[in-house]
């Protein structure tokens, strides 16, 4: 009677233990279903780091006029411990012609050291960072209303 009951409480173990996964697994899966790059598979505060290292380099950077609107470049950065960048690379396919590339590059220069304080735990020495060409008005530095107001919410 006892090995009977020790049985049934393992079994009931087992079950308590697939159902308690379950959940976790489905939920990786809802995740990885919803990735399609791998910046929106980032946890919260390292999207808020990769926000924060795009406006450090947007204050460095004056696109040409030749740059769209809609363009997006994506960079290869290595950074040290303290944000100084040691390279900066443009990766192809790169929306962006030679001369707003090297504007880029070098605003991500100008912009080093990168901001490092409060963001330790979510550091990488080498990162990828999409960056898109601003609007005109942000250029200029105005922001449109309605886009300050979708900010802001």
């Amino acid at each position: 009677m006892r090995a009977a009951f020790q049985r049934l409480l393992l079994v009931a173990s087992l079950i308590g233990a697939a159902f308690a996964a379950a959940p976790a697994f489905a939920a990786k899966n809802e995740i990885g279903r919803a990735c399609d790059s791998a910046e929106h598979c980032l946890p919260q505060n390292q999207l808020r780091y990769y926000e924060v290292l795009r406006q450090a380099i947007g204050q460095h950077w004056r696109p040409p006029d030749s740059a769209a609107a809609d363009s997006v470049c994506t960079l290869e950065l290595d950074q040290a411990a303290g944000g100084a960048v040691n390279a900066v690379r443009a990766i192809e396919p790169c929306g962006l012609d030679a001369a707003a590339r090297d504007s880029l590059l070098a605003a991500v220069r100008a912009a080093s050291p990168l901001p490092y304080q409060g963001y330790q735990q979510v550091f990488k020495p080498r990162l990828r960072l999409a960056v898109h060409v601003p609007e005109p008005d942000e250029r200029e530095g105005r922001v449109k209303r309605w886009w300050r107001q979708v900010r802001e919410r």
